[in-house]
């Protein structure tokens, strides 16, 4: 079922990669919309989050003109056709259950620009580029029309995206990343799901993703969303863009000679992908000046200075043929079934346990499969639910209720809705809980955590000569630093000053937990990698004697991959 829904959403987005171009196509080149950007003075990076938005400066630019959308297929396939542009098929667009570090993806790097896994209409932005051919399609242009057209700045971007806003997003703070969907394509809850059926990946315990749903799972044809105050379409999210500013590390000053791009070794690129939920609107990348490796993920938009009101006849049509395709598109998506809620465990007159959920008013639903849980503490791990669950039952859609079992040392069940063609996400888990009390001295793994917020576990299976283990780990993108905690019962059996251990690792050094007591601060815990991680014995805490909560506490800036795989304390004996 699942593989027939995959195989129609891909005839789906093929059929409408036929709009007609006929009227496009007879021309030597499209003229590419472009928006009047005032002069302006705007503030620049960030005081707080990753340092290589730092520090947070005052930027002056004079008027210019920014392309409305990245350039797209169809433009750049002008370019292909006039100057014989056919690179080899070396374009990295490989995807696998761990997303873009899948090794036994055989068919990665075997793409290219006009024909990748990602690429189904004329109308999404061109990618699977090079820095260098951007360029150049920007100097072909510029001959065939007489406009001097560039790739912006990385001063132009920021200023445009922010278009004189000053929350957290153009359109507004969205805490909860509810409206995101309306305004760019962004790891959402159709993103979480279709690659799920597809590939098995999962943005659990990852990235995270926007709670919000816009059917689109990678590349999107460009315009489907809102525009920006200054009338700008996707400029975050879909796909990261090329820009002509060199990159380093901060904003310090750099010389002329630094600030060449003929000669550094790094660009900026600007705007993420499908692939991340709304990032901070002066989240930065870089990619190899020189580096000939395409990307999938990566494209591109026009500059030009100062400000033109001419329209030209093809960019008129384009814009028409544009507007056809977007319709068909959204005309033809599919709403992505929701996941069943107020999913919940009660017990019955007779002590049977049964879980109950909300019957849905989507007609499209056909009937509910019920997981439970393979471990205790399925809930709180992170990737692909079915990793954790197996199924333990179907329901008929006017069915509401399942007698379970209940699990001898605790568990969780999931519902999932089930239509003709697709599935949803799962619900969220209704939870039997029957904590690990750990015993102190001795070690606490983080398979008995009892408690976690913003963070997942992974569990990593067994090998031959390594057991099972599990690890809390998160990747912090550096722009947004949520509060980690995660909290564990323990007895502790004599009230004393202990020696705290620990198996771990983080990019950053100095502090790297806080670790608590019933809410009271015990310890401030360091990270040196030269004699941390299961060799140092300089961390001390003291502990009262008795059944308590030990809570770990854990708040980042910037950039970091951090894991812990177990806490150990030891009686400290002087």
């Amino acid at each position: 079922m699942f593989n027939n829904y995959s195989i129609t959403l891909r005839i789906t987005t093929l059929l409408l990669s036929s709009v007609p171009l006929t009227h496009v196509l007879a021309n030597n080149y499209i003229d590419p919309p472009m928006v009047n950007v005032p002069a302006g003075t705007f503030l620049m990076g960030n005081q707080f989050g990753n340092d290589i938005a730092k520090p947070a400066h005052s930027v002056t630019l004079p008027a210019f003109q920014i392309g409305k959308y990245p350039v797209t297929v169809a433009e750049f396939r002008k370019f292909a056709e006039d100057t014989g542009f056919s690179p080899s098929p070396s374009c990295n667009d490989y995807i696998g259950e761990s997303w873009f570090n899948s090794s036994e993806d055989s068919s990665g790097c075997q793409a290219s620009w006009d024909n990748h896994r990602f690429q189904n209409s004329e109308y999404q932005p061109v990618t699977c580029i090079t820095w260098s051919e951007a360029n150049e399609y920007a100097q072909w242009l510029s001959e065939e029309t007489g406009i001097q057209y560039r790739l912006p700045t990385e001063q132009e971007f920021e200023y445009a995206l922010k278009a004189n806003t000053t929350s957290r997003y153009f359109w507004g703070d969205d805490d909860n990343m509810t409206d995101a969907c309306l305004y760019g394509n962004f790891a959402d809850k159709s993103g979480e799901h279709i690659p799920n059926v597809e590939y098995g990946a999962s943005y659990v315990g990852l990235l995270g993703y926007a709670n919000c749903d816009d059917g689109e799972a990678y590349n999107s044809i460009v315009g489907l969303y809102r525009p920006n105050p200054f009338g700008l379409y996707d400029m975050v999210g879909n796909v990261s863009q090329y820009l002509s500013t060199c990159y380093y590390d901060s904003y310090s000053s750099r010389s002329e000679a630094e600030l060449d791009n003929t000669q550094c070794d790094y660009v900026a690129h600007r705007g993420d992908t499908w692939h991340f939920p709304p990032q901070s609107h002066a989240s930065r990348g870089k990619a190899k000046r020189l580096d000939q490796t395409e990307w999938a993920l990566m494209g591109f938009r026009l500059a030009t200075d100062g400000h033109s009101v001419s329209t030209r006849e093809s960019k008129t049509q384009f814009e028409q043929q544009l507007k056809i395709a977007q319709r068909q598109h959204i005309s033809a998506k599919q709403q992505l079934l929701a996941a069943p809620k107020n999913v919940h465990l009660m017990t019955g007159a007779n002590a049977e346990l049964r879980l109950h959920w909300q019957l849905s008013s989507d007609n499209r639903v056909t009937r509910y499969d019920v997981y439970q849980s393979i471990v205790p503490n399925a809930h709180l791990l992170g990737g692909f639910y079915k990793n954790h669950y197996k199924k333990i039952a179907s329901r008929e859609r006017l069915t509401s209720s399942l007698q379970v079992n209940s699990p001898v040392n605790g568990g969780s069940f999931r519902v999932v809705s089930i239509g003709s063609e697709q599935s949803s996400l799962p619900s969220e888990p209704a939870i039997i809980k029957k904590p690990i009390i750990n015993k102190i001295p001795g070690r606490l793994g983080m398979q008995n955590v009892l408690e976690l917020q913003n963070v997942h576990l992974d569990r990593r299976d067994a090998t031959n000569d390594k057991p099972e283990v599990y690890v809390l780990s998160r990747f912090h993108t550096g722009y947004t630093q949520p509060a980690v905690s995660a909290t564990f019962k323990v007895n502790v059996e004599k009230a004393s000053w202990y020696t705290l251990n620990y198996r771990g690792s983080a990019i950053q050094e100095a502090e790297f937990f806080k670790i608590g007591s019933n809410n009271t601060l015990i310890g401030a815990i360091e990270y040196d990698r030269e004699i941390d991680d299961q060799q140092s014995n300089r961390h001390k805490v003291y502990l009262e004697k008795g059944i308590q909560n030990l809570e770990f506490n854990l708040m980042r800036e910037g950039l970091e991959y951090w894991s812990l795989t177990w806490l150990e304390f030891v009686e400290d004996s002087h």
